[in-house]
């Protein structure tokens, strides 16, 4: 499917006047604009209801500014803006074409290319296509009348026509408007006319080869392994998409750009605003691998305009098919929101493109900021459970990778469990290791490994692996019945009591035997005597 069809121009520059020093130049090869500011100022206060305006209030207040194409065979240039006075200020927009590469405050504007007339306050749009008939630039004048009242102008934005091609970027990559080679550009345009008045985006480059227009196969360059954009902390002019090279891959519409108000901005901390129109205002990243990530995410803060819809994130896994991913909320009552987006359903894919838009053709005031590719943390985890490194439980956690660092450095495996059930208390239920509160009595044999009591279980499985390897059996017991217990405790249940001395009176005289605690070979006042030595009750 085919864009819709849209003039015959392409992005030049953009300014919503968001550093109170004044709007930005540009210089960019033969393009370039210049402002004379004469006695205007930016102001904060402003009809428009977006951040920072241009103020005119007085007749002194005549801004020029210089728009200069050199060589570059442009024929106009399109100007728009918006603009409010409560009174009339009597302002002409003003226009004279140059060959000037330098501003001049005091520039020939003889010809009036509009009244700005609205008043009451409304926020009024103004546009108008400026010919240049060959020259290589033109000189606009913000006419001030002979009063004192006061007109802001704000999102003013300059485009070019006739002139889309040149200096463009190769067929093969998308970019703004056209392309290097002519041939291929006006092949897809003829289909697509997009393509040449307002973006050539990915689609643009699938259909070189679609349309027979020429060959794009080979792919392009390797995808990035790391995604971060805070947009930095000084301000300039223009679209977004020429200043971070490294990350951004094209824009589409009429390109975002740099603001310094809203939310999630200010003066110090520069954030990324969307422009207004169809197609949508939008940044396209370069592809990111994904290849070796296991639980993605994407950090980033926004802001926009309570009751508004946008602004919105699209992912490709191709460059050209997109799906939604996250569409910001229509109610909106913060000043700059934090959110993490939950990627984990793209972990191992090569390649992945995303798409920030306004996701609205009016003005939602929609910014993005701090925009990071992070992994999910592994959340903490039971001291009994394996999982990432470390538990949940800091004194287990620190008494176990004494340990084992392992267990704190990589992963929290089954050993680690086991080390923290036999050496830190962890006490942990079902594991056949010395210690766990259900791996069986030390004095009764059981089918599987260990048992209950570590301070008895550890010396025997010292002696006899089989006992902590295999099954706590007959012999197991034996070991420890001989290795874990005071011999005067004959019944073995923890005590020296009179169940103990009774065993002494009814075995008085017999050879031997469990009641022979002395090993004398005869139970007597001997054996007796240990029995009451060793008495608990």
């Amino acid at each position: 499917m085919s864009h819709a069809v849209f003039a015959q121009s392409c992005p030049l520059y953009f300014s919503d006047f968001a550093s109170f020093t004044g709007p930005a130049d540009l210089v960019d090869g033969d393009f370039g604009v210049h402002w004379c500011m004469a006695t205007a100022s930016v102001t904060a206060s402003n009809f428009c209801n977006s951040g920072n305006a241009f103020k005119l209030d007085s007749s002194g207040d005549d801004p020029v500014v210089l728009v200069t194409v050199g060589t570059a065979g442009c024929t106009a240039i399109e100007v728009s803006f918006k603009y409010a006075q409560f009174s009339a200020s009597q302002t002409l927009v003003k226009y004279g074409t140059t060959n000037a590469t330098t501003v001049n405050c005091a520039a020939a504007t003889p010809t009036t290319l509009g009244a700005l007339t609205a008043t009451g306050g409304a926020c009024t749009a103004f546009t108008a296509t400026i010919p240049l008939n060959g020259a290589h630039g033109v000189c606009i004048r913000f006419d001030h009348g002979a009063n004192g009242n006061a007109v802001t102008i704000d999102d003013l934005e300059f485009r070019r026509v006739g002139c889309c091609t040149t200096g463009a970027h190769p067929c093969c990559e998308a970019g703004g408007a056209g392309c290097a080679d002519n041939a291929v550009s006006a092949c897809v345009c003829a289909r697509d006319p997009f393509c040449c008045s307002t973006q050539w985006d990915a689609q643009c480059v699938a259909e070189v080869a679609q349309y027979g227009c020429g060959n794009c196969a080979g792919g392009g360059a390797a995808c990035l392994d790391a995604l971060a954009l805070d947009f930095g902390t000084v301000y300039s002019g223009g679209s977004i998409c020429t200043k971070f090279p490294a990350v951004i891959d094209h824009c589409e519409g009429t390109a975002p750009f740099l603001t310094s108000s809203l939310g999630c901005a200010g003066s110090t901390d520069m954030a990324m605003r969307f422009s207004s129109g169809f197609p949508y205002s939008a940044m396209v990243t370069k592809c990111v691998n994904f290849g070796a990530r296991t639980k993605p995410a994407l950090n980033f803060s926004y802001s926009k305009q309570n009751a508004t819809l946008g602004p919105r994130i699209e992912v490709s896994t191709d460059g050209t098919t997109w799906a939604s991913a996250w569409t910001a909320p229509v109610a909106f009552s913060g000043t700059c929101a934090q959110v993490q987006l939950d990627l984990s359903a793209l972990a191992g894919t090569p390649s992945v493109s995303f798409r920030f838009s306004s996701g609205s053709s009016v003005s939602n005031l929609a910014t993005f900021d701090d925009i990071e590719l992070v992994e999910i943390a592994n959340p903490p985890h039971a001291c009994c459970v394996a999982g990432g490194p470390s538990c949940e439980d800091a004194a287990t956690s620190a008494c176990t990778c004494a340990i084992d660092a392992y267990c704190c450095e990589t992963a929290w495996d089954d050993v680690c469990v086991a080390l923290a059930t036999v050496y830190c208390n962890a006490r942990c239920p079902g594991l056949a290791v010395c210690g766990s509160p259900t791996a069986g009595s030390c004095t009764a044999a059981h089918a599987t490994a260990a048992c209950a009591d570590a301070a008895c279980c550890v010396p025997v499985c010292t002696l006899d692996a089989f006992c902590c390897d295999s099954a706590w059996d007959a012999t197991c017991v034996t070991e420890a019945l001989a290795a874990c217990f005071a011999p005067a405790d004959i019944d073995h249940d923890g005590r020296v009591s009179s169940v103990d001395l009774a065993f002494i009176l009814d075995q008085w005289g017999n050879a031997g035997g469990a009641c022979d605690i002395d090993g004398n070979g005869t139970v007597g006042a001997g054996d007796l005597s240990m029995v009451l030595s060793a008495w608990t009750g």
